[in-house]
């Protein structure tokens, strides 16, 4: 049962999504058959989209939007979910950003992302949580604070080292490979949980992981308070200063219909179910299996 003061607070990206699939393989310079579908995206919203259907009342979402069409169908969207945009910074001489995908039968062919407004107005998008909280309607504190590696190096770093957030459980997901080493000013943080995948891991760590396992506990070594890992269709591992290592392995996935958000997905599967008081390992594996669910859905 989700308490109905639990707030969650997500910062990070809000976004126009393309989204080009088609169920042949697509090569380098082919022109194929599919579906082509725009709608709203980015981390920090998935992850509020999901968290607020799953019943969570107290949902916030913090980002930049352009003062256009496509940020005002952000609002109208968030309002239509119940996800609290009270500190949402409207960038009034700017386009709303973008994001635009390539997908096959076999994932992810090709991304280009045009965040410019979460990059430029990355200390603007924090300002609320200067003070350590974000308050509500009801005058409460946020009980979990996510942040999407999305923002600025500077600015993540800056969160990193705000002593206001020690005592938060704080929830770091990693955007892209290519972003990860932005989370490095995280692996100090006991109070911190990141979420990203083998690749990812290897890029923020420099080094090359055998498994999960080994990614996930590595992290740890370097002052982190709690990772979870994951890897495909190889195992998920979830390492915690607390407790010994816990891996599974997900469902076997039938076909790939979309891959585009399935992190953000995951994470906030994981989040619900730890809130809902599930074990460590069955938390893992409903988000697992929920997940898999959403990649086998074409769009």
């Amino acid at each position: 049962m989700i308490p109905n003061n639990y707030q969650i607070v997500c910062a990070g990206s809000a976004l126009i999504d393309t989204i080009g699939y088609s169920k042949s393989q697509i090569n380098i310079g082919d022109d194929v058959t599919g579906t082509i579908k725009t709608s709203i995206g980015g981390v920090a919203f998935n992850i509020c989209k999901q968290l607020a259907l799953s019943g969570l009342p107290n949902v916030e979402l913090l980002t930049a939007i352009g003062n256009d069409t496509n940020g005002h169908a952000i609002l109208d969207l968030c309002g239509q979910l119940g996800i609290i945009t009270n500190n949402i910074y409207v960038c009034n001489n700017s386009e709303t950003d973008s994001y635009l995908a390539i997908e096959d039968k076999k994932g992810l062919k090709a991304a280009i992302a045009n965040v410019k407004n979460v990059e430029k107005f990355s200390e603007r998008i924090l300002k609320p949580l200067e003070n350590g909280v974000v308050k509500k309607n009801q005058g409460l504190d946020s009980d979990l604070i996510i942040i999407d590696g999305n923002l600025s190096p500077a600015t993540l770093s800056k969160i990193a080292k705000n002593k206001n957030l020690n005592n938060c459980d704080l929830r770091i997901a990693s955007a892209s490979t290519s972003k990860a080493i932005r989370l490095k000013p995280f692996l100090r943080l006991s109070n911190a949980t990141i979420y990203c995948n083998k690749t990812e891991a290897e890029k923020l760590c420099g080094l090359k992981f055998k498994n999960t396992k080994q990614a996930s506990t590595y992290l740890l070594k370097k002052g982190l308070g709690r990772a979870i890992v994951t890897d495909g269709a190889k195992s998920i591992c979830d390492s915690s200063i607390d407790y010994e290592p816990i891996s599974i392995l997900p469902p076997k996935v039938k076909s790939i219909g979309h891959v585009t958000g399935a992190g953000d997905y995951f994470l906030a599967c994981h989040i619900i179910n730890g809130i809902n008081q599930l074990t460590k390992e069955d938390a893992l594996k409903k988000a697992a299996e929920s997940t898999s669910k959403y990649v086998e859905t074409e769009i």
